[in-house]
C-alpha cells in the first residue's frame, strides 16, 4: 500500500515537471543543440533565401516601372542585391558547413482582404498601381533592414567576426534604398497624380 502511494507520487511530480516544461518557453523552445558555426548558417541562408526572391521582384519592378528614375535606381540595388548573393554565399561556405540555399522566401508584401480585392484590382490605375508597387518595396527594404541589424548584433555574440563588416555594409545598402525611396516618395505622387486625378468623379455641388 505504500509503495503504491511512493509510485502515485512519483508519477504526479513527473506529470508535473513534464507540465512545467511544456509551459516554459525557456526549457520546451530551445531546440536542438547545434554549433555556433551551423546556427549561424541558418541565419545566413534565411537572409540569401529572401535576397534570391528580391532579385526576382526587382527584375519584375524593372520591366514594369515607367518613372525612369524608379528604373535606374532599382537597377542600381539590383546589382547590390547580386553583390550580397554572392557575399552571403561566400559567408556560408567560409563557415565550412554544406547547403547553401537556391531557394526563396516569401517576401512581406501586404494584400487587401478577400472583401476587397477585386474592388481593388478593378479600380486601380496604372499610376496607383506603381504607388503601391513602391510601397511594397519600402515594406521590403525596412524588413531586410531590421533583418540585418539584428543579424550584425547576431554576429557580434557568436564572434563571427569576419561576417560582421559583410552584414554591415548589406545593412547600410539597404539603408540607402529605403531613404531613396522615402524622399523620392513626394516626386512619385506628383509624377503620378494627373493620372490618379483623373480618374476621379469630382462630387457635384
Amino acid at each position: 500500500m505504500t509503495r503504491s502511494k511512493i509510485n502515485k507520487s512519483k508519477s504526479a511530480a513527473s506529470a508535473k515537471k513534464r507540465t512545467i516544461r511544456r509551459n516554459n518557453p525557456s526549457t520546451s523552445r530551445r531546440g536542438k543543440q547545434i554549433t555556433s558555426k551551423q546556427k549561424l548558417t541558418l541565419y545566413l541562408n534565411e537572409a540569401l533565401a529572401i535576397e534570391n526572391a528580391a532579385v526576382q521582384r526587382l527584375q519584375s519592378r524593372i520591366k514594369h516601372t515607367k518613372i525612369e528614375d524608379a528604373k535606374q535606381r532599382l537597377q542600381f540595388h539590383l546589382e547590390e542585391t547580386r553583390g550580397q548573393q554572392d557575399r552571403l554565399k561566400q559567408l556560408i561556405s567560409d563557415l565550412g558547413e554544406k547547403g547553401v540555399t537556391k531557394d526563396k522566401a516569401q517576401l512581406p508584401i501586404t494584400t487587401p482582404p478577400k472583401s476587397l480585392a477585386k474592388t481593388v484590382e478593378k479600380m486601380l490605375t496604372p499610376a496607383e498601381l506603381e504607388l503601391k508597387a513602391a510601397k511594397e518595396d519600402a515594406i521590403i527594404e525596412n524588413a531586410e533592414i531590421i533583418l540585418y541589424d539584428m543579424l550584425t548584433q547576431l554576429a557580434v555574440k557568436m564572434n563571427a567576426a569576419d561576417a560582421i563588416p559583410i552584414l554591415t555594409q548589406i545593412l547600410s545598402e539597404e539603408r540607402s534604398m529605403a531613404d531613396w525611396i522615402r524622399i523620392n516618395t513626394p516626386v512619385m505622387v506628383a509624377q503620378l497624380w494627373p493620372e490618379i486625378e483623373a480618374s476621379v468623379v469630382m462630387n457635384e455641388e
